[in-house]
């Protein structure tokens, strides 16, 4: 309801219009006290029907509103104990690549359009280098976290890093980081020129002979 802006009058104004429903707001208040205690006991859920009008409302599944799944639908759930990323992570990538909805609607160059920009991170994801990529990345996050989280430790390392190199605090600092990124940054683009081969000079002539 929140995230929607709509009080319980709102709620049942748009069930009612949507679904020809006739529910009222003290249908509203007693969905919202489902699990409290009461003098005549405990409030359990509304009818399935009801649930089900519920979550198609507000596109979740019905595990959503009963609290077997934190995720907004199993599929999600499924997706994050399977690829073990979290919700908005896979959330961005079904964005971008326009899986967000039931894509039953789509014409043929929408459908088209997402193929593509599947194809595109499979290509990425799928390469032989993509896991030396993912490695330095690993290498960066684990500096990163390190920094957030316990700035006291990032500088004993740093400093430990400088005493043995001989090197100033300032220095040892900007060279340990620039070549962690810089390493990062040749992988990535040996990972781009792999997954996303382009003609070498010869090629290209030999195209235009």
């Amino acid at each position: 309801m929140d995230e929607r802006g709509l009080t319980q009058l709102g709620l049942v104004s748009a069930l009612n219009r949507q679904y020809l429903t006739k529910y009222h707001q003290k249908d509203v208040s007693r969905w919202l006290n489902t699990g409290n205690r009461t003098t005549s006991g405990v409030i359990g859920f509304p009818k399935y029907e009801t649930m089900s009008i519920l979550a198609d409302f507000f596109g979740v599944d019905v595990g959503y509103l009963t609290g077997e799944t934190d995720e907004r639908s199993f599929d999600m759930a499924h997706a994050c104990e399977y690829i073990g990323l979290n919700h908005n992570a896979i959330q961005a990538i079904r964005e971008w690549i326009g899986t967000g909805g039931d894509g039953q609607n789509a014409n043929t160059g929408e459908s088209s359009m997402r193929e593509y920009r599947a194809q595109t991170l499979n290509d990425m994801l799928s390469s032989s280098t993509f896991a030396v990529l993912a490695s330095k990345l690993l290498t960066l996050h684990e500096m990163s976290v390190i920094w957030r989280t316990n700035p006291s430790r990032f500088d004993s390392l740093m400093s430990s890093l400088a005493s043995e190199s001989d090197l100033p605090n300032t220095l040892t600092f900007q060279l340990v980081t620039e070549a962690f990124y810089g390493m990062a940054n040749e992988s990535f683009s040996a990972l781009l020129r792999d997954a996303y081969p382009a003609p070498t000079e010869r090629q290209f002539t030999q195209i235009q002979d």
